[in-house]
């Protein structure tokens, strides 16, 4: 699962913001403009409270190489800036009703000097097998405060392209489409802002831990 988190525009400082309508549809026709630099995608997720706890709870669509579809699943993650702010990181953890680890695993993002974009690596476990991937911002269409990502993802022998579209539905929520490149049945999902309890700071640190934890297992 990658969750992605969230995500800017040239024109960031003189656009004015309105909020799309519940139809996803608008995702696929929406203009997106990438960022000039680092500062201006960091200003974006400032601007529009990206930082913090999320989740969401629903069933798992088969879309993944290392994810099934039908698993009744709880997803938290936390996105934060990292290293004096010239990283932006994302940690998520999955897991069912019983405690079964879905998926677990983080994302680093960048500012790449050479293609002036917004880079991000990724790596983790589903269902206990590692995945690792890249992806690089498309843009960001301000009008419809949506977000999309092409995201490369190399899972149990597999490499397959993905788009990752992310949409404000307002201060506290989100709404995500997960899709292959290629097409066919997306995952959209609901995601909105964890209570204060889940919101400790000490979350993202603990599912980084708990990565870590079942990185050195499989050395």
């Amino acid at each position: 699962m990658k969750v992605t988190a969230l995500f800017v525009t040239a024109i960031l400082s003189c656009a004015t913001v309105g909020m799309a309508d519940d139809d996803t549809t608008t995702a696929a026709t929406s203009d997106f403009v990438k960022p000039d630099s680092w500062e201006a995608f960091v200003a974006y997720h400032q601007r529009g409270g990206d930082f913090g706890a999320w989740e969401s709870r629903g069933k798992t669509v088969k879309l993944w190489e290392g994810i099934p579809g039908g698993l009744d699943y709880t997803l938290s993650f936390t996105i934060s800036l990292a290293h004096d702010g010239k990283n932006m990181l994302q940690t998520h953890y999955m897991a069912t009703s019983t405690g079964q680890v879905i998926s677990t695993g983080s994302i680093l993002r960048y500012w790449d000097n050479k293609s002036k974009s917004v880079l991000s690596s990724h790596s983790g476990f589903d269902q206990g097998q590692l995945y690792t991937g890249h992806s690089e911002l498309v843009g960001i269409d301000a009008s419809t405060q949506t977000t999309k990502w092409k995201y490369t993802e190399d899972s149990r022998g597999k490499t397959a392209d993905f788009f990752l579209t992310i949409q404000r539905k307002g201060p506290n929520k989100r709404w995500e489409v997960h899709q292959l490149a290629s097409g066919g049945e997306p995952w959209n999902y609901e995601v909105v802002r964890a209570t204060a309890s889940a919101a400790d700071p000490g979350l993202g640190r603990r599912a980084l831990q708990r990565l870590r934890g079942l990185l050195r297992r499989r050395r």
